[in-house]
């Protein structure tokens, strides 16, 4: 969270810069360069519209909710935490079972009913735009957070525009990022099969159905994974900002 901080000068400043971005691309490398800053606008526009600096304030944040199974007519519950710097855990409740990805921000690892397993974790959320950037040292650019980002182009999602970024997270794979065109917020992200790295992945898609507004942050409160099995469908019923998390309910029960 102190990197952010450090960077709300930046994030202001890169708002001030967006109308004059076009205008400095002209002359040679004009055309790969109007991408590179299309490209930093869109993500600049969904961290402005998920928050701005109102996600730099955030200390933690507590999630919980009702969760479905397409494959079970038994509801159950699930709840995540979340504590800067880089601190996550995501609990769910389900008929088969109690499930946990978590990482206390340096090992990352999956609790299921069958035992433990270190893994890896993907870029959510503007909070974390902010955060992968800012460890990129040198020029504070939202595009840091990705080892590679293009745009692909418009096109139509449940009736309305979106813009499509195809994009690879620091240490995530590449997928495909829908864009809301005209609020910018994320509605759905998938993988993107054609880059790679992708191969046996039973997911399908992300999809963002709705959001919240909690304390000036957008916070997703409908949203489905839908996956070659099954579907996970997640309705948010409380959100909690800057409370009190203990360090020790991020760490592998195993030590990983």
């Amino acid at each position: 969270m102190r990197n952010l901080l450090k960077n709300t000068a930046a994030l202001l400043l890169l708002l001030a810069l967006v109308p004059a971005a076009r205008a400095q691309t002209q002359g040679a490398g004009a055309k790969a360069q109007n991408e590179v800053d299309e490209v930093e606008q869109l993500l600049l526009r969904h961290v402005l519209a998920q928050g701005g600096v109102n996600l730099i304030k955030l200390r933690s944040r507590v999630v919980r909710g009702r969760v479905e199974v397409s494959t079970s007519p038994v509801a159950g519950s699930f709840e995540s935490y979340e504590k800067a710097p880089g601190m996550e855990m995501s609990i769910v409740n389900a008929p088969a079972g109690q499930f946990i990805s978590a990482t206390d921000g340096v090992s990352h690892w999956r609790q299921a009913p069958w035992g433990v397993a270190t893994t890896t974790v993907g870029l959510t959320g503007g909070e974390n735009l902010l955060k992968e950037a800012a460890k990129v040292k040198g020029d504070f650019k939202l595009r840091n957070a990705f080892t590679a980002a293009r745009l692909k182009g418009r096109t139509k999602l449940d009736g309305r525009e979106v813009v499509v970024l195809a994009a690879t997270p620091r240490g995530g794979k590449p997928s495909l990022l829908y864009f809301d065109a005209e609020t910018y917020l994320l509605r759905k992200q998938e993988p993107d099969h054609a880059a790679g790295g992708w191969d046996k992945s039973p997911l399908k898609a992300i999809h963002i159905d709705a959001y919240k507004t909690v304390e000036g942050v957008k916070v997703p409160s409908h949203f489905r994974v839908v996956t070659t099995q099954f579907t996970l469908t997640f309705q948010v019923t409380e959100v909690k900002h800057n409370v009190n998390i203990d360090d020790r309910l991020f760490r592998s029960p195993e030590g990983n």
